[in-house]
């Protein structure tokens, strides 16, 4: 099984500064590209979750909408939102859909279990930053879904074949042929495999609306579409199953 995941959020970090452009402008390219990779999910029948950054949940309601609407889960991505914050965010966007949201993405554990609780989330994606280093380096934290103050712990999934984490650096830069093969060895061994990206690695480089380190530029726009496409391809001829998290955890 492979839990599909994208992140709809536009920032890399804190240190990095968004470019000089307004809002809506910002928020109209986002929207563009989530509608590409809807395309995409559309094409090959696939369903995924999609984290959306709560500090601009409510400018891509229309987007929240047409994702649901397509079958896809709708969860919420916090960079570094407060708990107050996330509430609302949450509460509104759970009356847009008139469903509840599960499912809150975060790293560095930001939100303590506990407070992600009582917002009556259901589980916690956790991810690392993904740095040029990830070459020499495990995942710091357990990969197993486990249970944490009744939250079910989802963390990133690492290959048993080559100790690489299925991030979105690793799947924008590691050899298509490598990866799939990384892929199938870890089915073999687990019973699924989480992979995500994020919204800005299907800009151009010259189209991006926020500064990144060189190393994260390659591979981005067209060519991480077309890489993509590639893995859902092989996804298809080796008739591996696709969901949704909350289909698989609950």
């Amino acid at each position: 099984m492979v839990l599909l995941t994208f992140n709809i959020s536009i920032s890399e970090n804190k240190t990095l500064e968004t470019k000089n452009i307004s809002e809506s402008e910002l928020i109209s390219s986002i929207e563009e590209k989530i509608n590409s990779t809807l395309l995409l999910l559309e094409l090959h029948e696939f369903h995924a979750t999609f984290f959306i950054d709560i500090s601009i949940a409510e400018e891509l309601k229309k987007s929240i909408k047409k994702i649901s609407f397509a079958g896809h889960e709708i969860a919420l991505y916090n960079m570094n939102s407060d708990v107050e914050t996330i509430e609302k965010v949450k509460q509104n966007i759970e009356d847009i859909l008139q469903k509840p949201i599960r499912g809150m993405r975060q790293k560095y554990h930001q939100i303590p279990y506990s407070e992600i609780k009582k917002l009556d989330f259901n589980y916690v994606s956790n991810i690392e930053e993904s740095r040029i280093n990830f070459l020499w380096r495990k995942l710091t934290a357990k990969t197993e879904i486990h249970i944490e103050n009744d939250l079910t712990i989802v963390p990133e999934s690492q290959s048993p074949y080559s100790q690489l984490p299925f991030n979105d650096y690793v799947l924008q830069v590691t050899p298509m042929k490598y990866y799939e093969s990384m892929l199938l060895e870890s089915l073999k061994n687990n019973e699924y495999v989480m992979i995500y990206s994020n919204i800005w690695q299907f800009f151009e480089s010259k189209e991006l609306p926020i500064g990144l380190p060189f190393y994260k530029k390659i591979n981005i726009g067209r060519k991480f579409e077309d890489r993509l496409e590639q893995l859902f391809q092989f996804i298809d001829e080796n008739e591996i199953a696709v969901s949704r998290m909350k289909d698989y955890l609950f």
